[in-house]
C-alpha cells in the first residue's frame, strides 16, 4: 500500500474515519436528527387453550381462537441510502455518506441504533480481532468494551456483545478478510440501544443491523464492481448478503417474517405463532377481505 492510499469507514451515527497509509487520522462526525419513536403495541390475540384444530382448507376462521401477528408485529419497510438497502421500522432514519463505507439506522428518539461499516486495519497496529474492534468502536461510543467471548454466527461471521461508558448496550457481528501481509479488512454490523431498553427494543436493533446490505470495493471478491450499477442484494456484488438471506433464528423473542403475496416484512413476537393455523403452524396475518395468509420465515428478498 502506498503512503497516499487511504481506507475509510463510516460507522455509528454517521462516523467517518480516514486511515492514511502513514498512520495519520482524520475524523469527522455527523449527527442524525431525532424525533419521537412509536414502539409497537403489545397485545395477545388468543391463547393455546382455545386454538382450534388445524384447518387445511384455509376457510375463514373467526373469533378469539385465531392468532395473528396483527397488531403485535412491527412492520418493517425497505430503506435505501448510498449503496445500501435495509429493513427497519418506517419512521427510522437511514444514512450513508461518502465514501459509502458505512451506513446508519437510527430510531426517531435516538435510543436505538443499527449500523454497518467496513475498514482496512494495519496488522502491526491492531493484530487481533479484539484490538481492531475496540479501536474502531471506541470512536463510535466512548468507553466501548467487548464483553463475553466471541461466538460463531454462521456464514463466516463472529458475534460479540458489548457495553459502553455512555450507557449503551449491544451486540455486533463481524467478518474478517485476511488477504494481505500488511492489513486485513473487517466488516462490522452493530446493534445498540440505551442499556435500560435493550431487553425490550434490542430485537429491533439486531434485526435492522442484520438486514443491512451494502456493496463495497473493500471486499476482495468485489474490488472491481461498479458501485453505481450493482444490486446490494446480489450475492455476486455483496457476498455478505448471506447474513440476512439465510437468517431464520429467533432474535430476542421475535422472528422476521414476510408476506409472499405483497412482500411486506414484519418483526413478529414469538407469542403470535399460531400452532394450529389453517395452513399449519406458523405466523399469519389477517387479510382485508377475510381469511388469513401464512407468512414465510426470514428476511426474504428486498432491493
Amino acid at each position: 500500500m502506498s503512503r497516499k492510499s487511504k481506507w475509510l469507514i463510516g460507522l455509528g451515527g454517521g462516523l467517518v474515519l480516514m486511515i492514511m497509509g502513514c498512520g495519520g487520522l482524520v475524523l469527522g462526525v455527523l449527527a442524525l436528527d431525532a424525533i419521537i419513536n412509536k414502539p409497537p403495541a403489545i397485545a395477545v390475540a388468543g391463547t393455546e387453550e382455545n386454538i382450534p384444530a388445524a384447518n387445511p382448507t384455509s376457510e375463514l376462521i373467526t373469533g378469539p381462537q385465531a392468532i395473528t401477528i396483527d397488531p403485535l408485529a412491527t412492520r418493517l419497510v425497505e430503506k435505501r441510502a448510498g449503496y445500501c438497502v435495509a429493513l427497519a421500522p418506517e419512521d427510522w432514519n437511514f444514512a450513508s455518506i461518502p465514501p459509502y463505507a458505512g451506513a446508519d439506522l437510527l430510531s426517531p428518539d435516538g435510543r436505538v441504533h443499527a449500523a454497518w461499516g467496513i475498514a482496512a486495519i494495519f496488522k502491526s497496529l491492531y493484530p487481533t480481532d479484539d484490538t481492531a474492534l475496540n479501536y474502531l468502536l471506541n470512536m463510535v461510543y466512548q468507553g466501548f468494551t467487548l464483553t463475553g467471548t466471541k461466538e460463531e454466527a454462521g456464514y463466516g461471521f463472529w458475534s460479540r456483545e458489548f457495553n459502553t461508558g455512555s450507557g449503551k448496550k449491544g451486540q455486533l457481528f463481524y467478518k474478517i478478510y485476511d488477504f494481505d501481509p500488511s492489513f486485513f479488512v473487517i466488516s462490522v454490523y452493530m446493534a445498540a440501544t440505551d442499556e435500560d431498553i435493550w431487553e425490550t427494543r434490542g430485537a429491533q436493533a439486531l434485526s435492522s443491523a442484520i438486514s443491512i446490505r451494502c456493496v463495497s470495493q473493500l471486499r476482495p471478491a468485489t474490488a472491481d464492481v461498479d458501485l453505481g450499477s450493482v444490486d446490494p442484494s446480489d450475492p455476486s456484488a455483496n457476498p455478505e448478503v448471506d447474513l440476512s438471506e439465510n437468517w431464520t433464528e429467533a432474535i430476542m423473542g421475535y422472528e422476521n417474517v414476510y408476506s409472499p403475496s405483497i412482500g411486506e416484512h414484519y418483526l413478529a413476537p414469538l407469542n403470535s405463532y399460531w400452532a394450529s393455523g389453517p395452513d399449519g403452524g406458523g405466523y399469519y396475518r389477517e387479510l382485508p377481505g377475510g381469511g388469513y395468509e401464512k407468512l414465510l420465515d426470514g428476511f426474504g428478498d428486498y432491493k
